[in-house]
């Protein structure tokens, strides 16, 4: 064999070219695959964001139904949005809205569905998501689960200002589901954490005063 390394190479290329073309031609195709979902995500993006701007009156104005199927207008659905745009970051948001709107209807089965499914990388969201998972199983008496959640809302994201408020709920959910020692360790990091929080008077309604 040569010692001239593009020899080497040359030599290499001529016995596998076969195999390189298939490697070379497999990259290329990931490279402008991903060229093209990048750009396309970014116009679902945009398309979501539109029409979410269009529909969102109707959600703020607790005209449900019509915010997840459609209004009168002719505006498209939070759910129409959701199955069309879901991928995106605005499609996320509208998948939040979508299910506080069946919050808001009482659907609990879809509510949970789609807090549940919520991926959107906005930790506020998030925090928003699991909450109203929360509140879905606060709504159906499941006291312990619904501590559960609003406890990991609370420690989701260490710049969430509600952050007392759900640790309030979920010391309160805990006691309601008769688990005092997790209300216990709960109202403590409450007063830990939150020293001012007007919660603190709030949770000696809960058979567990923390002073």
């Amino acid at each position: 064999m040569s010692d001239n390394p593009f020899a080497v190479v040359s030599d290499y290329y001529n016995r596998n070219k076969n195999q390189v073309m298939i490697i070379a031609g497999a990259i290329i195709v990931i490279v402008v695959g991903i060229i093209l979902f990048t750009s396309k995500r970014a116009s679902q993006n945009e398309e979501a964001a539109v029409a979410l701007g269009k529909i969102r009156p109707t959600y703020e104005g607790g005209n449900f139904q019509a915010a997840i199927n459609g209004d009168s207008l002719g505006n498209k659905g939070l759910k129409f949005i959701v199955d069309e745009y879901g991928s995106s970051e605005n499609g996320q948001l509208a998948k939040l809205l979508l299910a506080n709107s069946y919050y808001g209807l009482r659907d609990f089965q879809n509510a949970m569905k789609y807090y549940d499914d919520f991926g959107g990388s906005n930790k506020l969201s998030k925090v928003a998501a699991i909450s109203g998972l929360a509140s879905v199983k606060e709504a159906q008496n499941d006291f312990i689960g619904a501590a559960k959640e609003f406890e990991r809302a609370a420690n989701y994201d260490k710049e969430n200002p509600f952050r007392d408020e759900y640790l309030f709920y979920a010391g309160r959910d805990f006691s309601l589901g008769n688990d005092k020692a997790s209300a216990k360790r709960v109202f403590e990091q409450l007063k830990s954490d939150f020293p001012k929080s007007k919660y603190i008077t709030q949770s000696g309604r809960y058979n567990y005063n923390i002073d």
